[in-house]
């Protein structure tokens, strides 16, 4: 005997009539379902915008501590940032994708 999960879904028949219409046109709407999700998941990919905010993120991280582990685990506190990299940074969080 085979055993099945009843998931409710609840549509708004202004915005998701685009839905509804798809849904409609399937012979097996639960098949058809099945397969959108299935070939959402395969297509999920990283962006460079994934990459740029987990990044920031690092970095939000990073600047946040005041105090770092040195050589021999001895603390030291953090140095400045390279002007550099301060201006590579400034450039990369100006990016828009």
């Amino acid at each position: 005997m085979s055993f099945k999960v009843t998931i409710p879904v609840s549509m708004d028949p202004r915005t998701d009539a685009d839905l509804l219409d798809w849904l409609k046109k399937q012979e097996n709407r639960s098949a058809a379902v099945r397969e959108a999700i299935r070939a959402y998941l395969r297509d999920q990919v990283v962006t460079a915008g994934d990459v740029l905010q987990a990044v920031e993120d690092l970095r939000r991280d990073i600047e946040s501590r005041t105090i770092a582990a040195g050589p021999a685990g001895e603390v030291v506190e953090r140095e400045e940032i390279d002007p550099q990299v301060a201006a590579a940074q400034a450039a990369l969080d100006g990016l828009e994708f």
